[in-house]
């Protein structure tokens, strides 16, 4: 997309379709995990007895899932200081094989390992043995994570070098994490109403494995191998990522959507449940799940078409789908508020729109960050495609840790049939913050196509003399 001195590279189409396809398995286990956690950790009494113990500290009792909460947001917010490490680590390898690939090689296997692991508690019943398990199996795994997925997304810019060849790879990305967060979200459910949370998360740390190595084999001989490393050193790499002012305005948005649509997936089994009473809430969530990608995937369509005529850009599709998801959430929370219809029917219905500007904000960001890694280049003169991923995925880790400890305080206010308060309010805050992250949004200038001309005529570099 910008001539930075780097040869383009184009990919055949079934390279492309192996590649993207990475995201069947990754979006499978990420969806499950983030659903399922904080119910697997501390489901509500009638569904179970807590894994983790109540505590008492200094003097206050703190509930067993308000613990849950904790040790999950404590799991990726440490994780998150690793990222822009290895970005940068990424970002300066030198090797036969390039910068990209020995990284997603190694690292692989024990993605998938440790992510089958954390559903392998060591006792039965309520522990601080589970609790410090968990925590270590939690590390290990996003550790892993980010030396495989994020350098294997550092790709994407160094993969395709046109405005059409991007977006063809982000809408095949964006295809195979629906069917792969339908699996997550979908068949999850089911497989736990079946065979337990143990089964279901070995399965799904299996197809990550299996279609990751599927993709790292699609770019072997075709991931550049003769890009000069970055020199720059690390302070000054993550100065000159947190400078550049496309990045500041897209972060907030990549950050503050998936908070908010990641404490609604941790409020779907509670909603099941406490709202809906269902008795079988796998299931249940399961039907739920599939509505939201429904809704995604019709909405996708939509979106994608809008884009290929060439008369919206992705900056505006972006932004407007942002400001609906924003005012759509709480609208979950008014299911069964004197409306008609069964309570069952009415969260599908909701369910299904309040996943359709979702779309937006799944497909587009990894192109997003594309063209922002490409003007970086423009203005730096350095490939530093792994930096901006691995910031973007430290402060989006950072805030992501904080759903399940969120959800977790909300639902104090009641989780149950008789007292559903915390599951109403849920949704009123994943939507205040998805609202809180289109503040700086205004600011991005950039266009779809990134090389001198476009980006001068946006007011991004200052005209040639």
């Amino acid at each position: 997309m910008t001539d930075t001195g780097q040869s383009a590279v184009r990919l055949p189409l079934l390279n492309k379709l192996l590649f993207a396809a990475d995201h069947v398995g990754l979006q499978a286990m990420s969806y499950f995990r983030q659903q399922w956690v904080l119910f697997f950790l501390a489901p509500p009494a009638m569904a179970g007895v807590s894994r983790v113990p109540d505590v008492t500290l200094l003097g206050f009792d703190i509930d067993a899932r308000v613990l849950a909460g904790v040790l999950i947001f404590a799991g990726r917010f440490i994780d998150a200081f690793t990222d822009p490490l290895i970005g940068w680590w990424s970002d300066r390898t030198r090797s036969r094989w390039g910068r990209r690939i020995p990284f997603i090689l190694f690292s692989t296997p024990f993605y998938a390992a440790f992510g089958a692991l954390v559903w392998f508690l060591p006792t039965e019943g309520s522990s601080w043995w589970n609790a410090l398990y968990f925590v270590l199996m939690l590390e290990l795994f996003f550790t892993a994570a980010t030396m495989s997925s994020v350098v294997l997304e550092a790709l994407v810019p160094e993969l395709t070098r046109t405005a059409q060849d991007r977006m063809s790879v982000v809408s095949l990305i964006f295809l195979f994490a629906v069917v792969g967060a339908g699996l997550g979200l979908v068949m999850g459910g089911f497989i736990v109403d079946a065979h337990g949370f143990q089964v279901a998360g070995t399965v799904f740390a299996l197809l990550a494995l299996v279609f990751r190595y599927l993709s790292l084999r699609a770019v072997w001989n075709r991931a550049p191998r003769d890009t000069t490393p970055a020199q720059v050193s690390f302070w000054q790499s993550l100065k000159d990522t947190l400078r550049n002012s496309q990045f500041v305005a897209f972060l907030p948005t990549f950050v503050m959507f998936p908070t908010g649509v990641g404490l609604l997936q941790g409020w779907v089994p509670f909603f099941a449940v406490g709202v809906l009473l269902q008795d079988r809430d796998g299931t249940a969530s399961s039907f739920l799940s599939m509505s939201v990608i429904a809704g995604v995937v019709v909405a996708g369509v939509v979106i994608w078409r809008l884009f290929a005529t060439g008369r919206v850009s992705k900056r505006r599709i972006y932004g407007v789908c942002l400001v609906v998801s924003g005012l759509l959430f709480p609208l979950l929370g008014l299911v069964g508020m004197a409306l008609p219809g069964g309570l069952l029917a009415q969260g599908l219905v909701f369910m299904f729109i309040a996943g359709m500007p979702m779309a937006a904000v799944f497909l587009l960001p990894k192109g997003l960050i594309a063209d922002i890694a490409d003007y970086d280049a423009l203005v730096t003169g350095e490939r530093r495609e792994a930096m901006f991923y691995a910031t973007q995925s430290f402060f989006e880790k950072a805030t992501f840790a904080l759903p399940p400890l969120l959800l977790s305080l909300v639902l104090q206010l009641g989780d149950s049939a008789e007292y559903p308060l915390g599951i109403r309010l849920a949704p009123l805050l994943a939507g205040a913050l998805v609202l809180l992250g289109f503040v700086l949004w205004p600011r991005y200038k950039l266009p779809d196509t990134i090389n001198q001309e476009t980006v001068t005529a946006a007011g991004l570099l200052r005209p040639a003399v």
